[in-house]
């Protein structure tokens, strides 16, 4: 566990840093230099490129995570490992473009009237979703090398950055929204240049063209097992983003303006877990493959409880100052509080479900994985038909909160059957019970201070009411640890 640990803790400062940079940029700049139907073209571009880029990835990210250590072998360029899965993904490429031209009508029909800004620059879907494909696949090859850092560190710093110096470019008039656009893209395809550079500059981008007998014996199991991985995520994909896609189509891109950007606000909920994944992972491949099932248990656990405990700070310290964020946005955005709430809930049951979906995904019944995303895509799709026209952008929050919420307790009983794998304790029930009370409380305490002033009071007294009972039921080890050192009580 000490290279989760290190690593997980770098990467969670970046990625920390990364929030203070998307915070700024999505929530003060975006919300105050451009209208709300920009802004969701802007968050709207992004959400289709990635659901764009997984159907060309052909499952490449979980083919690299579970069958590179098979092909492991610098001085035989890795048996033409790397070769094969950009050969895999220019393919996907190609097939996806070829479908997404096609889809240009129909698409044109859903959104003209609802939201026809989305319609207008829709090719710029193009190269951002290019950029994704290589930019996941680049880290996921370099996760696999224990080069974890700098993937997050392009992702979370210097694309922000570029953004963040493309919307002042803006909002100070010097150059147009269609400018600003076309610097957005370009925001979102640096990462995928830096990394590509990266791995040639350290001798790790072997992609001498090879047909290997490791990868004769194995390619029919990768292409299945990408085919499985492809739905899967695409599935998975569509699960979070699809009622975004909803709301611009059936209200308007305003609306999914104000929408998006509460889901922005609350992405920073899941911090810890992404940066937990893209460390652990590979290990827990390598647990499988060597069947150390106990060692699987004890990351299991580990990650959930830590999850558990920061996922509910944050969502706790968040939804105590969202009259202090609210402040510093647009008016029009206060109607998005709901919204946030919800989708807070079903974000923090998903994190807390810990490492379910990786120790499925690279388990022998990984078909499994694609089956409850698609039932619950297919919920999602129905709920936000049935909830959005009665209740606009919180409907679609409550189709959102109760698909995760069902997703992950089928994926937790499923995994708990077949494996023993338990990501809980009894005791962990007492966290969302502490966090509820704290939330609910805070929203009758008015200090009449500025926010400035009043956000960091609010955020101390809820982080010690939080914190001071979940440490005494010692929910999770490994954060009393840390707390403890960081305290100086250690």
């Amino acid at each position: 566990m000490g290279i989760v640990q290190r690593d997980s803790f770098r990467i969670t400062l970046i990625s920390y840093a990364g929030a203070g940079l998307g915070y700024l940029n999505k929530i003060f700049l975006f919300t105050n230099f451009l209208d709300t139907e920009q802004v969701g073209l802007a968050n709207l571009l992004v959400t289709i490129s990635l659901i764009y880029a997984q159907f060309a990835a052909l499952g490449n990210r979980n083919i690299i995570t579970r069958f590179f250590p098979f092909f492991h072998n610098k001085d035989n360029h890795h048996n033409g490992f790397l070769f094969g899965i950009i050969a895999l993904s220019l393919a996907g490429f190609v097939i996806a473009t070829l479908l997404f031209v096609a889809l240009q009508k129909p698409f044109a029909l859903l959104y003209a009237d609802s939201s026809p800004l989305l319609v207008d620059y829709a090719w710029y879907i193009l190269p951002m979703a290019m950029a994704t494909v290589f930019y996941n696949m680049f880290e996921s090859y370099l996760r696999t090398l224990l080069s974890n850092v700098l993937p997050t560190l392009t992702h979370e710093i210097i694309l922000r950055l570029f953004v963040t110096l493309s919307i002042s470019l803006f909002a100070f008039g010097l150059i147009s929204f269609p400018l600003f656009v076309i610097l957005y893209v370009i925001a979102y395809c640096l990462p995928a240049i830096i990394l590509v550079f990266y791995t040639a500059s350290k001798g790790w981008l072997l992609v001498k063209p090879m047909w290997s007998p490791m990868l004769r014996r194995l390619s029919k199991i990768m292409i299945v097992y990408g085919i499985y991985s492809l739905f899967n995520n695409l599935s998975s994909f569509l699960l979070v983003s699809i009622d975004s896609l909803m709301v611009a189509g059936m209200v308007d891109l305003g609306a999914a303006g104000i929408y998006t950007t509460m889901v922005f606000m609350t992405s920073v909920i899941l911090i810890p877990y992404r940066s937990m994944v893209k460390v652990a992972a590979p290990l827990v491949a390598g647990y499988w493959k060597s069947r150390s099932m106990d060692q699987l248990q004890a990351i299991c656990r580990k990650a959930s409880a830590g999850n558990l405990v920061v996922g509910a700070s944050l969502f706790m310290l968040i939804w105590v100052n969202l009259d202090n964020i609210f402040y510093f946005m647009a008016p029009e955005y206060e109607v998005g509080r709901y919204v946030f709430l919800l989708l807070g809930i079903g974000k923090l049951l998903d994190m807390s479900a810990g490492l379910n979906a990786a120790i499925l995904n690279n388990s022998k019944k990984y078909r499994y994985e694609l089956i409850f995303t698609a039932l619950m895509l297919v919920s999602a799709i129905l709920l936000n038909l049935l909830l959005i026209p009665p209740y606009g952008i919180n409907g679609a929050a409550i189709a959102s909160m109760l698909s995760l919420i069902l997703f992950n307790v089928l994926r937790l009983v499923f995994v708990y059957r077949h494996f023993r794998l338990k990501s809980f304790k009894a005791r962990d029930a007492l966290v969302p019970l502490i966090l509820a009370g704290i939330m609910l409380t805070s929203t009758y305490v008015v200090t009449g201070l500025h926010p400035l002033a009043d956000a960091p009071l609010r955020s101390a007294v809820a982080a010690l009411l939080f914190l001071v009972p979940v440490m005494m039921l010692k929910v999770s080890p490994e954060i009393n640890r840390w707390i403890k050192e960081f305290s100086g009580m250690g």
